[in-house]
């Protein structure tokens, strides 16, 4: 896997995160998503400190919302915007689509609309974080989607993930929930970015 690099994901499930150790080895990640939020009051434990320590650390660091669709995409909207603040320079904002309780097509409509306002608050670009079954089976086609960043979740030893219907290639790929990271305890969320360090840098917002 020499053409990709490799990042992770990480929320208060993981406890303590001493950033200084996860930064200090060869091999680091190359990039850490950090769950935020879910729906519309929830906020990630141990996100603050997450992205603080991250960042002192200097490692390249985006947020993510959990999304219920249960809940107004407005009040989902404000929980995250007002969590996160200022998205510059950071990597883009994503919405994690993995919860049932909508029909086709009010899920992606309601999936549209986090995406539309958020950018607009933040002024960056969201992107997708989804299981390819379960995007086809509960909001679509990826087609009216493929401006924003798709971070696929598929586990197993594969050259790459299978992606939604109407997508025409991913940005992430989460390949899987048992990854080992110095200064971390127990198993973590592993992903790779298909592309250059450049690239990468590339998607920051701002």
């Amino acid at each position: 896997m020499a053409d990709f690099l490799q990042g992770m994901d990480v929320s208060e499930r993981n406890g303590y995160i001493d950033w200084a150790s996860v930064a200090s080895r060869m091999g680091a990640p190359r990039f850490v998503y950090l769950k935020a939020t879910e729906g519309g009051n929830r906020i990630d434990r141990q996100y603050a400190s997450n992205r603080a320590g991250a960042t002192a650390q200097e490692l390249l660091c985006g947020a993510c919302h959990f999304f219920l669709p249960s809940t107004p995409v407005a009040q989902q909207v404000a929980n995250f915007c007002n969590v996160v603040g200022s998205v510059q320079g950071e990597l883009p904002p994503m919405l994690d689509v993995e919860q049932a309780g909508l029909e086709q097509p009010a899920y992606a409509a309601a999936v549209a609309q986090w995406l539309q306002q958020v950018g607009e608050r933040l002024g960056c670009v969201p992107g997708i974080y989804t299981q390819t079954s379960f995007w086809d089976g509960s909001v679509g086609s990826f087609a009216p989607f493929l401006a924003h960043p798709l971070w696929i979740a598929q586990y197993g030893s594969r050259p790459g993930p299978a992606l939604p219907s109407g997508a025409s290639g991913y940005t992430f790929w989460q390949y899987t929930n048992m990854g080992v990271v110095n200064g971390i305890a127990g198993p973590v969320d592993m992903s790779r970015f298909a592309g250059s360090p450049e690239q990468l840098q590339a998607l920051r917002c701002g």
